[in-house]
């Protein structure tokens, strides 16, 4: 379960107010500015306008999946009384596929749930899910951010995501030495969407380390 909390933290980070500013012409920044605003106000139609949610995520659980993989030693040897990293590389990934539309189904759901305040906790997956999402909006409320300007090549682009947690639990949670690096690319019309996350084998440690401090019994 620890790997859901993994994906949705990588996810989410965006979930922040305040942008980088609009321009007449898209940018990245444009982008990045309106998926800050769609989380901010749980705008579902916004969000779906900068990224394909359902594509994202599900591209997202193999890329973990292919870190977790490739380091599986490594943080074996970090948490050794963890189960989960006392399997193989090609286990995991094996595992991890086998399990995809378990997994998937808790993360969408709390995506949905936390676009439709109106989710009723009438089931365990709906119970986690409304959790999930009031967990997301307390990381949110204890965290600052730096942004880079966008390094553009073509049609893709990235930007620099820094997350500066506060003095609160949920800061402390955060920390200080995340960055992530978001990709974008723009389509035929000339807008900026976003793909995905490009650091991941920068980010896996420190994520893992995150879920292992505040989640050290469920695997």
């Amino acid at each position: 379960m620890k790997k859901i909390y993994l994906l949705l933290v990588a996810a989410l980070t965006l979930g922040i107010t305040g942008g980088c500013g609009g321009t007449k012409e898209d940018t990245p920044e444009t982008a990045l500015n309106d998926i800050q605003l769609a989380l901010a106000n749980q705008d579902r139609q916004l969000i779906e306008s900068r990224v394909d949610v359902d594509k994202f995520l599900d591209n997202l659980y193999s890329d973990v999946t292919v870190q977790i993989a490739d380091n599986v030693k490594e943080l074996h040897n970090r948490y050794p009384d963890d189960p989960y990293f006392w399997n193989s590389p090609d286990f995991i990934r094996k595992y991890n596929e086998e399990k995809r539309s378990f997994y998937m189904s808790f993360v969408n759901a709390s995506v949905n749930a936390y676009f439709d305040p109106k989710v009723k906790p009438d089931t365990f997956v709906n119970l986690f899910a409304i959790q999930c999402a009031k967990e997301f909006k307390n990381i949110c409320a204890a965290m600052e951010t730096k942004i880079s300007p966008a390094k553009i090549q073509d049609n893709h682009a990235t930007i620099d995501f820094e997350l500066i947690g506060d003095s609160t639990p949920y800061g402390q949670f955060v920390g200080n030495n995340l960055t992530f690096r978001f990709g974008f690319d723009k389509d035929k019309e000339g807008r900026w969407h976003l793909v995905n996350i490009e650091n991941l084998n920068e980010l896996i440690f420190p994520i893992v380390d995150r879920a292992e401090l505040v989640w050290p019994d469920i695997h």
